[in-house]
């Protein structure tokens, strides 16, 4: 599934970032991106804007780092059930009473790229509001997926609670749609033991249809469930892009390469 780096994608570039789980909005988002991202070319970008990073090691067009668990992301990935190349605009890791237990990438429709204009003509988005802009992206027409990589084994049944806990916070009550969502995804995750290094790409092509794909590697290779219902699936992204993220770093991560995107030029 992994797609060959294209020209005109520089490589990236390896960057220090600053321990912890959640990194300031400046600093590490800024030498993330620098390094993981978009690479030089996104180092000027950000140059224009006046935010500083360090570029210290090149590690090449093909991969992403997420620095605190060191696992490495496909730059570009085409994903079971979409055609079409997504790219990668954020690293970050989830970590549970100081235990790391996954890394996590976002990645977007490719052809949005580094392009200001096509940011703001598909998400809607003028200016950088930490508030709305991830909400503003869910409810655009950008096809989406959250890939997860496993940093330590974890059965099927602590992942997916893990995860309906998440969507708790939002839907209490659940209807007769919202139950058999939730039903289904308790069901693609129970009775399998989640190795090290398993990847689960959770991708959203519209308001109602979320793909799930579950390998033992990183390359995805089939769709093993589908969510069908907009409020679950809304409920599961915004967990870790709202306000009360599980994974602080993803979303500032994230957040500066938006930040500086719609503040170009």
């Amino acid at each position: 599934m992994r797609r060959p780096p294209r020209a005109d994608w520089p490589a990236a570039s390896r960057a220090a970032g600053a321990p912890g789980g959640c990194r300031s909005p400046v600093q590490p988002g800024a030498v993330q991106h620098g390094r993981n991202l978009l690479g030089e070319g996104l180092g000027v970008l950000l140059g224009e804007i006046g935010v500083r990073f360090m570029l210290i090691q090149q590690i090449g067009d093909t991969f992403v780092t997420e620095d605190t668990t060191n696992v490495m992301f496909p730059r570009e990935v085409t994903v079971p059930g979409y055609t079409h190349p997504l790219v990668a605009v954020g690293t970050g890791y989830r970590e549970k009473f100081f235990v790391k237990v996954y890394a996590a990438a976002f990645y977007v429709d490719y052809s949005l790229r580094l392009d200001t204009e096509q940011w703001k003509a598909k998400t809607g988005i003028e200016s950088f509001d930490s508030s709305s802009v991830f909400d503003s992206i869910f409810k655009a027409p950008v096809v989406k997926s959250l890939s997860i990589i496993l940093v330590r084994a974890v059965d099927g049944k602590t992942f997916v609670n893990a995860l309906n806990d998440v969507i708790a916070r939002q839907i209490k009550n659940p209807n007769a749609e919202e139950e058999s969502s939730l039903s289904t995804l308790q069901n693609t995750f129970l009775g399998r033991n989640l190795k090290q290094g398993t990847s689960i790409y959770l991708t959203w092509l519209e308001p109602k249809r979320m793909l799930i794909s579950i390998s033992e590697d990183e390359d995805p290779r089939q769709v093993d469930a589908e969510i069908k219902s907009a409020t679950v699936n809304y409920a599961l992204y915004d967990g870790f892009f709202g306000k009360s993220t599980v994974c602080p770093s993803l979303r500032s991560s994230t957040a500066q390469l938006l930040d500086a995107l719609l503040l170009a030029k």
